[in-house]
């Protein structure tokens, strides 16, 4: 086992993104996001996908959805509409498909609450594909 290659800005072991130590410039991915690609105040979450400033100025997942009960349906469309465009994307409506681009990133499905989803989807899962495992897992729970 070999000893963990320390970051050059922080002087700290990179452990997790050991592998990306090279492409990061000898740094943590976080370490090199704050020092090459984030303009401005590092509390502000910048256009970079994946900034890690993003919802520091909100309080925990927990915290937020603590005691909602929202279903999908027509007062949904607006609201969703509306994160997205405060979260940076311009939204197009292309026929009966909704279109949300920001950079290089495009998501398209038939109605903005399922944009936001697959903003989410996209926001959370890296790469956001499922394996096969988790296919056959979540297949063998619900009937898809």
């Amino acid at each position: 086992m070999t000893e963990p290659r320390e970051c050059r800005r922080c002087h700290k072991p990179v452990v997790a993104s050991a592998a990306d130590y090279e492409v990061f410039e000898r740094m943590h991915y976080v370490c090199f996001h704050f020092e090459f690609e984030h303009q401005g105040d590092p509390d502000v979450e910048c256009v970079a996908g994946g900034c890690p400033a993003a919802g520091i100025s909100l309080p925990s997942r927990l915290i937020r959805t603590e005691a909602v009960d929202i279903v999908q349906a027509g007062n949904t469309v607006v609201p969703a509409i509306l994160v997205l465009q405060e979260l940076g994307y311009q939204l197009e409506q292309q026929g009966g498909t909704f279109v949300a681009k920001t950079g290089q990133s495009r998501f398209a499905a038939d109605d903005p609450v399922a944009v936001l989803g697959l903003v989410k989807l996209a926001e959370s899962r890296r790469p956001w594909r499922a394996a096969d495992a988790e296919i056959d897992q979540v297949l063998s729970e619900f009937d898809l």
